[in-house]
């Protein structure tokens, strides 16, 4: 049972950075088809059957969500629009 709320906690922290990500975008002056593409990632990870999810789909959907903030990293810097958070963790 803790194995399964673990794994639903880490979905959830994909789907939460994402739906930052794309909150953020959209108070910036940036191509709207990324942050509807954003908003349609994150619905798609609203459907997720919990139940179904395995750890190894679950290593599938962190890897591609730190591309994903690789990949927008770079459109971050590039238009200096700063950083995603306002305070980091230590």
């Amino acid at each position: 049972m803790m194995e399964r709320h673990s794994l639903r906690m880490r979905v959830d922290s994909c789907q939460e950075v994402i739906d930052h990500i794309s909150r953020r975008l959209s108070a910036e002056e940036v191509n709207p088809r990324i942050v509807d593409q954003l908003k349609r990632l994150r619905e798609l990870l609203t459907m997720l059957d919990h139940h179904l999810v395995s750890e190894t789909d679950l290593y599938r959907i962190e890897v591609s969500t730190n591309q994903l903030l690789r990949e927008l990293g770079v459109l971050f810097s590039q238009n200096e629009f700063g950083s995603l958070y306002d305070h980091t963790l230590q």
